[in-house]
């Protein structure tokens, strides 16, 4: 119907400019043709109007120039409710290079459980002297931020990369706590005469991906997704903190330390997969949670799913 109400306009311009003032508008089918001439050029517009019959400024879906016998077209399509922005100058595009052809999955929110490893994770918890709650030991991912590139038109495959927020809580099973002690970070005792009912090391970072992903995708349908690659993690904030009851039965919170010689850029491996708007995810980092020779030798790992948006 759009391509019929074009050319009708087209054809109609030369009639309509001679019979009609310098500056004339036409609604027909909810489309305001708007008709301008200066001298010897023509301009025609046309745009969406409202069941109303306004004119709607951000829906316009042509425009023609014709001066001296000569023609110049534009079509614009907005289509926002499709995340689609289309620019015609003369030809069509290929399906491949619409905006909403390729989706990453990066942006969203996710959870999962975290561990430590020894460095060939033959081994989960209980490393370096050190055990966790398993159960309860959590990270928490907020990313904010994605973008990709394709590697061509038609292909499934592009490199993400965007930002995001990560909070990790580690639980440590026992009456002990994590704490920098002359220089080396490592399991201490609770005080004497308490009895620690939460041991945690918080750690606070940034994440910056660098995903490669494949997805398989129809029109119209949500996608079927790999990735896997690097994310770099810069440490922000991070602290000990104990939950204990005191001699007197009293139920008391402390910080008991900071800094704790954790790596302040570290990197972890990523692997993910899954199906339209939620995913599962696994990380391991290959660096040390630690510094070289100032803490025990614990590698990150984690599990999760991922809710993307």
């Amino acid at each position: 119907m759009k391509t019929i109400l074009l050319i009708a306009v087209v054809a109609l311009a030369p009639a309509v400019a001679e019979a009609s003032p310098a500056d004339t508008t036409i609604v027909v089918n909810n489309k305001s043709i708007e008709i301008t001439e200066d001298g010897d050029r023509m301009k025609i517009k046309v745009y969406e109007t409202s069941e109303e019959g306004d004119r709607q400024e951000s829906e316009q879906v042509f425009e023609g120039h014709y001066r001296n016998g000569k023609s110049h077209e534009k079509r614009v399509n907005f289509n926002w409710h499709e995340k689609r922005i289309n620019f015609n100058w003369g030809y069509k595009l290929p399906p491949s290079w619409e905006y909403d052809s390729f989706d990453p999955h990066w942006a969203g929110f996710g959870m999962g459980f975290i561990n430590f490893s020894d460095s060939k994770l033959s081994r989960i918890n209980d490393v370096g002297g050190i055990s966790l709650r398993s159960e309860s030991s959590l990270e928490y991912n907020l990313n904010i931020l994605e973008t990709s590139y394709k590697f061509s038109p038609n292909s499934g495959w592009a490199v993400v990369t965007g930002a995001g927020m990560r909070w990790s809580r580690y639980r440590i099973d026992g009456d002990c706590y994590m704490a920098e002690i002359d220089g080396f970070t490592s399991l201490q005792p609770s005080p004497a005469g308490t009895v620690v009912t939460s041991s945690k090391l918080n750690i606070t970072s940034i994440t910056i991906p660098l995903l490669l992903e494949w997805q398989n995708r129809r029109k119209g349908r949500a996608p079927v997704f790999i990735s896997a690659g690097a994310v770099g993690v810069v440490k922000t904030i991070s602290s000990s903190k104990i939950t204990y009851t005191d001699l007197l039965g009293d139920k008391r919170k402390a910080k008991m330390d900071r800094g704790m010689n954790l790596r302040p850029v570290t990197f972890d491996l990523m692997f993910q997969a899954g199906f339209g708007w939620i995913g599962a995810y696994a990380r391991y980092s290959p660096l040390g949670l630690f510094e070289k020779g100032k803490g025990p030798e614990l590698y990150p790992v984690a599990i999760g799913l991922h809710i993307h948006l």
